[in-house]
């Protein structure tokens, strides 16, 4: 899987989450009776109750349901319930034979779909979030109302005090809850270029009051696309991200004389906010990169040079739905070839 795709996997994923809800939903429907008669079960014991007066109770079939006043509003067809959130419950159910995790309102509507195999409940100083676990561990993390808090999946989700360290395969990312809610506070990625190492850490609160770790990642995917690009040719993750290749220049495309280049490291990597466009943010990517370059030379032997150039990649974009770069380029736009050395003869003209 390439990186535009794991990205595209990654924003997708919430709306995936809301059609499993819909065919969850189609499923526990079409697995129930329907002429089961919820009025005649019986509420053998009320297991807890919440401060609205909602209860959950259980039938001597071992399943759970939600009453009020002792009127059924959700059936006993759950294999679990837990008050959660703001007028919900964290349900689970056998689904094709695996116990799976989600949310139901008091009506029996399904809120979260099943899809998670727990739900777990963590607390980050005043504020509750929720992590449902898929069976391979991705993790989606929920506010307290149970609305995604992003459009990625993460490998770990961890909390201390007033901060949640997030995780996936390319970086760190660490949030600090407050007033205002979840506050970005520092980026930690590490990663390849073109198969050499990067690192890039943003701690700059204005720069991360603007982004997302989902912008970050897409940001460094196709600075990765146009480095690639510039050095093999290979034009498949720019034109696949849409780009306007008219827009990203090549290195040294006016020297003629050069017979290879090759990127030997990067060793800096930096983001740059440099303000807006009719509301827009715009961003740099710097990548300085050390680069070998051979050339014919004017004895038309062929000379390596090793040299440092600079490329620039221009987004524009306040979501990570619209984000889009704008255009790329290098400097210098000249390598900086070595004076040939020249012999000037002088002719003594004294006598």
């Amino acid at each position: 899987m390439n990186k535009r795709t794991r990205l595209v996997v990654s924003l997708l994923f919430v709306v995936l989450i809301i059609l499993a809800a819909a065919i969850t939903r189609f499923y526990l429907d079409a697995e129930n009776n329907p002429a089961m008669n919820v009025g005649n079960e019986s509420a053998e014991k009320v297991i807890s109750v919440n401060d609205e007066g909602y209860s959950i109770f259980s039938t001597d079939k071992g399943l759970y349901g939600i009453s009020e006043s002792g009127r059924i509003l959700a059936a006993a067809e759950w294999n679990s319930l837990d008050f959660a959130g703001e007028n919900l419950c964290i349900a689970s159910k056998k689904v094709n034979g695996r116990l799976k995790y989600g949310c139901i309102d008091f009506d029996g509507n399904i809120a979260v779909p099943l899809i998670y195999s727990r739900i777990e409940k963590k607390s980050a100083a005043d504020m509750t979030f929720y992590c449902g676990y898929v069976e391979n561990d991705e993790i989606v993390l929920y506010d307290e109302s149970f609305n995604p808090c992003f459009s990625s999946v993460w490998s770990s989700c961890t909390v201390k005090d007033d901060e949640i360290r997030l995780e996936n395969e390319k970086g760190s990312y660490l949030y600090k809850t407050g007033d205002k809610g979840l506050l970005f506070r520092s980026a930690n990625l590490t990663g390849e270029i073109m198969e050499k190492p990067v690192e890039l850490n943003i701690y700059s609160r204005v720069l991360l009051s603007k982004l997302t770790p989902a912008m970050i990642e897409h940001m460094i995917d196709f600075a990765d696309g146009y480095i690639s690009y510039v050095f093999s040719d290979d034009e498949t993750e720019l034109k696949a991200a849409g780009a306007d290749m008219r827009q990203f220049k090549t290195l040294y495309p006016e020297s003629s004389e050069i017979v290879e280049k090759r990127l030997e490291a990067i060793p800096e990597l930096h983001i740059y906010s440099v303000g807006s466009e009719d509301g827009i943010s715009l961003f740099d990517v710097s990548v300085s990169a050390d680069v070998n370059i051979e050339y014919t030379a004017e004895d038309d032997t062929t000379q390596s040079l090793d040299t440092q150039v600079k490329a620039t990649v221009r987004f524009r974009g306040n979501y990570e739905t619209d984000l889009e770069a704008v255009f790329g380029s290098f400097e210098p736009q000249m390598p900086d070839y070595p004076q040939e050395e020249t012999t000037v003869e002088i002719t003594n003209t004294n006598p």
